[in-house]
């Protein structure tokens, strides 16, 4: 079980005081995944936000690309690994994430029953987990506090965003 220590670690909960994560503890649950393991694979059931303890979590997504496609992802990406060919067809990487970040959010967020992207542990990885249930019943038991949550979510979310358009640009420029 996650300690108030661990939990405020987590960008997921900055600015919450220790009382307020104190009060999301007994919503929160410790997992383990295996290096190479699946934390969930595209289209499995939304089960939470998982916030990472310890390891390295990969996010990608399999894409499906017709033969020009293919050619301008080889030409646009030979010193990139963000889209690539493996034995299972063509993805693309969204994140590479670590300690004290989260995955997870976007298909709560957007009311979806099943991720649309799949998360592998790159290494022995612990996560903390907060399930869809008690995320949606915090908005109305602990309002102050999604509101802080909310916010986290907001920033990242921000910072992803901004990223993302330096690699548009770098794609679009091959700069």
């Amino acid at each position: 079980m996650p300690t108030v220590e661990d939990l405020k670690k987590q960008i997921l909960f900055d600015g919450l005081s220790d009382e307020e994560v104190a009060k999301l503890l007994p919503n929160i649950q410790k997992v383990t995944v295996v290096k190479n393991n699946f934390v969930f694979k595209e289209g499995d059931s939304t089960t939470g936000i998982y916030m990472i303890h310890s390891g390295r979590i990969e996010v990608k997504r399999k894409l499906q690309l017709d033969t020009k496609s293919k050619m301008l992802v080889m030409l646009r990406n030979i010193q990139s690994e963000e889209i690539k060919h493996t034995a299972d067809g063509w993805e693309t990487r969204f994140a590479l994430l670590s300690k004290g970040q989260h995955f997870g959010e976007l298909s709560i967020l957007e009311g979806k029953k099943k991720h649309g992207a799949e998360a592998v542990a790159l290494e022995d990885t612990e996560l903390f987990i907060l399930k869809t249930e008690n995320f949606m019943e915090l908005e109305t038991t602990a309002t102050e506090t999604m509101v802080k949550i909310m916010k986290a979510i907001a920033r990242v979310m921000s910072t992803n965003v901004r990223a993302l358009d330096k690699r548009i640009l770098k794609a679009l420029t091959g700069q």
